[in-house]
């Protein structure tokens, strides 16, 4: 799934441009991944969450958020990660990010986020961890 948003690029003139979060859904046993390219802003981050919201309604016990390639980590995108964690915990689901870097991690760990989440290097070690 892609997603395109009209807005003004900083430093342009406000002629506007396209921005772009590309997310796809890949199934695993026993749950799914969904994989996020670009910028979670807040002109983003609501068909992310709708796709998650979706994802913890249709898959089995596991979701994984994989976030190695969003190049923007904004505070609606840090929203959009606490209520499908919280939404994971009330449906008696496991919920895991993906990432590496200070793109995402640094917003998470000076939210004090880092520590809510289950978090990991790879889509490999999030996968095969069984706990």
């Amino acid at each position: 799934m892609t997603w395109h948003a009209d807005r003004p690029t900083p430093g342009d003139g406000g002629d506007g441009a396209d921005d772009l979060i590309e997310v796809s859904v890949r199934p695993l046993p026993g749950g799914s991944v969904v994989h996020v390219r670009g910028e979670i802003d807040m002109v983003s981050a609501t068909p992310l969450r709708q796709e998650c919201v979706g994802q913890l309604d249709r898959s089995g016990p596991l979701l994984v958020l994989d976030l190695s390639e969003v190049t923007f980590l904004g505070s609606s995108g840090l929203s959009v990660l606490a209520e499908t964690a919280e939404l994971a915990k009330a449906r008696n689901k496991r919920f895991r990010l993906v990432y590496q870097g200070p793109v995402v991690g640094n917003p998470l760990a000076v939210t004090g986020m880092d520590a809510e989440f289950d978090s990991y290097d790879s889509l490999e070690l999030a996968v095969a961890d069984q706990s």
